[in-house]
């Protein structure tokens, strides 16, 4: 017990009044002065989903979020934080111009696209100098309309699924970029504490699940507009797209055969090339670190043992990307970038304001699944330069 001014005591005594109908209280302590997080320690009473929803009306109605932790000896702790988070409104103007800005950049790489897999694969005669790009800007539609459809789907899964959950999210921002792509890919901001982690689980499922309803059917219509042929005479080099399991089941599908395999391999159509995109979206979402998708639904399932799972996922991308660049396989530089990018930005998951009600049997198998999806879309080396 610590002591505090009489205003403070005042809102303490609010407090457990509103909470004690939801839990046996035996301590309290204010942990920052003088009443901006106070901790009350006991048991709640009954199934604690209900109960954590009950007591956080009454705090809200004081001006304070609750947040439900366990305690020791399977007992719990209640953490009333000063402050409520409201709904903020925002200008979705912002997302409609980064929205329009990304699919210029992307048309315009996909009209790039479409010109040299017309030249190297069809026997074209076109050139690829800036104008002929820009004149014709309309062959990279197919390609646009595959990738920002996939992105589209695994944002907007995303944004349904937390508000149905009451979750402040954004609209999705998508982010241009000049590079193989066009694009950055585009992400939703969460303005507060996830609810709880049947919430984190099923926000986290959604945009990966969301993402490859589309990009598995434009993948395999991809495919048979794509051609199988050994390296066209004139090319000393390309770009080769990494292998999944689901991408080679997907190619074997299409053209009944393993690929690449006896000097041949697939020249993908551009939107083939969008659709792999999609899947290494997901995949590399599905790692279970930080506050990627993966990293949700692991915290869900492990809850802060899913911290040391992404610290050595961490150090294996480092170790991978080494492995790779000693072997002189350029992908290793993607997985010791993305390494890096995580230990700075990303390393661990935030709790959700109850972190104590479990996830259920049906999540655990749904979580499991998620694995199943990983492992097929896993790519070891996702994308590096061959030369003929």
């Amino acid at each position: 017990m610590v002591s505090t001014t009489s205003e403070g005591l005042t809102i303490v005594e609010r407090l457990r009044r509103q909470l004690s109908p939801h839990m046996d209280i035996e301590q309290y302590e204010i942990m920052k002065p003088p009443r901006d997080v106070i901790a009350f320690r006991g048991r709640v009473r009954g199934e604690t989903s209900s109960a954590f929803d009950r007591m956080s009306q009454a705090f809200k109605a004081l001006g304070y979020t609750a947040m439900l932790r366990d305690w020791e000896d399977d007992r719990h702790a209640v953490l009333a934080v000063q402050g409520v988070q409201e709904e903020e409104s925002s200008n979705p103007w912002v997302n409609v111009a980064l929205f329009l800005a990304t699919l210029l950049t992307v048309l315009f790489i996909g009209a790039s696209n479409a010109l040299l897999y017309a030249r190297d694969i069809r026997g074209v005669d076109v050139s690829l100098d800036m104008t002929s790009v820009l004149t014709h800007l309309h062959w990279g539609i197919p390609f646009a309309a595959a990738l920002m459809g996939i992105l589209l789907a695994h944002e907007l899964s995303h944004y349904f699924v937390a508000r149905r959950y009451g979750s402040p999210v954004s609209l999705p921002y998508f982010i241009p970029m000049p590079n193989l792509l066009g694009t950055m890919g585009a992400v939703i901001t969460q303005k507060a504490p996830m609810r709880d982690r049947k919430a984190l689980f099923d926000i986290g499922v959604a945009g990966p699940v969301g993402g490859l309803l589309i990009a598995i059917p434009l993948l395999l219509v991809g495919l048979s507009l794509s051609s199988v042929q050994a390296p066209p005479s004139g090319i000393e080099g390309a770009l080769q797209e990494g292998n999944s399991l689901l991408y080679i089941g997907a190619k074997y599908l299409v053209f009944g055969e393993l690929l690449p395999s006896n000097g041949q391999d697939v020249w993908i159509h551009p939107v083939a090339f969008a659709a792999w995109a999609g899947l290494l979206v997901t995949m590399i979402n599905l790692i279970p670190v930080g506050q990627l998708d993966g990293g949700h639904i692991s915290y869900a399932l492990l809850g802060r043992k899913a911290w040391t799972l992404g610290y050595a996922l961490i150090a294996a991308m480092f170790g991978w990307g080494g492995f790779l660049l000693l072997r002189g396989n350029q992908a290793g530089g993607f997985w010791a970038l993305w390494g890096f990018m995580n230990l700075i930005l990303n390393r661990k998951h935030p709790p959700p304001l109850n972190d104590v009600t479990p996830v259920g049997r049906g999540r655990v198998v749904g979580g499991i699944v998620m694995l199943v999806i990983f492992i097929l879309t896993f790519m070891p080396s996702p994308l590096r330069s061959i030369t003929f």
